[in-house]
């Protein structure tokens, strides 16, 4: 194939969390390589291990289209296995390369390398429904006192417990894109009332744009069909009031950084949980740490936090209530295969001269 008809597709970074990463640090598979070279006769794929970028090892030709796991602006997030450095993908942008698609759905460590007029693509909705999987397992596994059953079985210790049934509490969800609604979605099949908070306010329907799981299933899509009520950012008091569970599944940007502070903690009803799947930063650390010792918060799941990895010696390790997961409830076996269909649905969109999906307004942040 000649040089001006090839339309060359980086692929680099392993996703975080992916369950195919090879001692090389690549991860795709066969199948995956094959659904992407059969986009377009013109596709020649480049799938090589994050340290060839970031050593700059090999002269690789000038992507229009690539594939990364970076940690971006993130300096201490380059420990993080198999990352592509953000200084590498700076020097993988030039005026050939058509757009960046990422392994990730939040895009702040992003948005800043990349200069103005430039596409970018987030991953939301690939990671939606295993998301929605673990926030609905750690509401349960509370509500049944799993921990402590599991507790009293290493001790040997026979007794009944006071659990409870979910059904008729409600779920608050900070954010209804394709995580909330699926947070929602699941929420509902349980019997539990819905109420979400968005940035654009109480619109009844936003429509959704595409569709990212491998099979193409709709429970990916973003919108407010799953909730009973959407409150706007400047009403969160009156959707947080009635909370039992409070989920935060918002993306990080200026106006969400430390949104959940002592204020919006307090107008929870007294002895709620509260689980962040998004970003620690949009929880205030020191607000949340007096909620929890206060009683007011009967604990959290937290799966996302200020610093990562949490430090041995930090509160949240030894505060009661707490569970921590380190940032992997996105965690699915599935996740490679959806990271390919939504790139191949790009590439294939891109060539076609249709919309690519999940473009970010890097103005908004996502």
């Amino acid at each position: 194939m000649s040089g001006a008809s090839a339309f060359h597709v980086l692929v680099s970074g392993v996703p975080f969390g992916c369950q195919d990463r090879r001692p090389d640090d690549t991860w795709l598979t066969a199948g995956q390589v094959a659904a992407l070279e059969a986009v377009s006769p013109r596709v020649v794929l480049h799938h090589v291990a994050p340290d060839v970028l970031n050593e700059n090892q090999a002269p690789l030709p000038a992507p229009h289209a690539f594939l990364v796991e970076t940690s971006g602006m993130d300096q201490a997030d380059d420990d993080l296995p198999a990352m592509v450095f953000g200084s590498a993908v700076k020097r993988m942008i030039s005026p050939d390369l058509a757009f960046i698609q990422s392994c990730s759905a939040g895009v702040e460590h992003l948005i800043p390398l990349v200069p103005a007029g430039l596409t970018v693509c987030n991953a939301s909705g690939v990671h939606a429904n295993a998301i929605a999987e673990t926030v609905i397992a750690a509401i349960l596994g509370r509500a049944k006192m799993l921990e402590q059953r599991k507790q009293d079985q290493t001790e040997r210790v026979w007794r009944q417990l006071p659990c409870r049934e979910v059904v008729g509490s409600t779920v608050c969800v900070l954010g209804v894109g394709r995580i909330g609604t699926a947070v929602a979605r699941l929420a509902q099949a349980l019997d539990m009332t819905t109420v979400g908070i968005r940035r654009g306010g109480p619109a009844k329907d936003h429509p959704a744009t595409d569709q990212t799981g491998a099979d193409r299933s709709a429970t990916d899509r973003s919108g407010t069909d799953h909730f009973g009520a959407v409150f706007g950012v400047t009403d969160r008091m009156d959707a947080l009031s009635q909370a039992d569970y409070l989920v935060v599944a918002c993306p990080l940007t200026d106006e969400t950084r430390g949104l959940i502070g002592k204020e919006e903690l307090s107008a929870l009803k007294p002895g709620a949980y509260l689980l962040n799947v998004a970003r620690g930063a949009i929880v205030d650390e020191g607000a949340l740490l007096d909620a929890l010792r206060n009683g007011q918060l009967s604990g959290a799941f937290l799966d996302a936090h200020i610093q990562e990895p949490l430090p041995p010696d930090h509160p949240l390790w030894a505060t009661p209530g707490v569970d921590i997961s380190p940032h992997d409830s996105h965690a699915s076996q599935l996740m490679g295969d959806r990271h390919v269909s939504l790139f191949c649905e790009n590439l294939r969109r891109h060539l076609s001269d249709e919309p690519l999906l999940n473009v970010v307004d890097a103005g908004r942040g996502y």
